[in-house]
């Protein structure tokens, strides 16, 4: 999909709704995994923010733009933030733009192990591309080490976790009328526990950790 490509403080950045399409995604799901880990995303490096008067002048410049038009608060993004919300959102269309960025950092390596007479020929290309590797291998160092601390519960992880509630509210209370205010108080456990608005939310490295939390639940 050909995205139109805005610019910011000379930065080339995209809208959230922009994003949302090109990977197939909710804007609104995307916006969620971002709130989730606002401290990893760093303001003028993966983002700006718009509001006020700088989100009016905004509106105004791409007054066509029909996903802006109730826009109380607007987030561009940048290149690298792009990279780093992709993986959060673990869509087909994010991992393939993660993929993307893989085998664009492995075709420049490649390059490079070239014999030294074909390389040195090459002059400031080579330099060039040195650089970019570079910057790669920063960038997937920044999405590897974000990856496991972003990515929520799959369905199936889900289900284990919904499993080990089950057991534990029935080894808890054998009547069943009663069963019902064990589940709830489980699961309100689980999101004060973890900080998560759903058990859904719970993080994927943290799944073993919940399935625990709920096995010893009041002991």
């Amino acid at each position: 999909m050909e995205l139109q490509v805005i610019e910011r403080e000379g930065r080339r950045v995209l809208t959230s709704a922009q994003i949302s399409k090109s990977f197939e995604m909710d804007t609104k799901i995307l916006l969620r995994n971002f709130q989730r880990n606002t401290d990893r995303y760093e303001e003028g490096k993966h983002y700006f923010a718009l509001n006020g008067e700088a989100l009016k002048e905004f509106k105004a410049s791409r007054q066509h733009d029909a996903t802006l038009k109730f826009a109380s608060s607007l987030y561009l993004w940048t290149e690298q933030g792009v990279w780093l919300l992709a993986k959060s959102l673990n869509s087909d269309k994010a991992w393939k733009a993660y993929e993307m960025l893989v085998d664009n950092y492995y075709q420049i390596k490649k390059f490079l192990q070239l014999p030294e007479d074909i390389i040195r020929s090459q002059g400031e290309k080579i330099i060039d591309l040195e650089h970019k590797v570079e910057k790669y291998e920063k960038r997937l160092l920044t999405i590897e080490q974000n990856m496991m601390n972003q990515i929520t519960l799959n369905s199936g992880e889900q289900r284990r976790l919904q499993k080990a509630v089950g057991e534990r509210a029935f080894a808890l209370e054998k009547n069943a009328s009663k069963r019902g205010q064990v589940f709830r108080a489980i699961y309100s456990s689980i999101k004060k526990q973890f900080n998560v608005k759903s058990y859904r939310d719970v993080k994927q490295h943290e799944l073993q950790k919940a399935i625990r939390f709920v096995e010893k639940w009041n002991d």
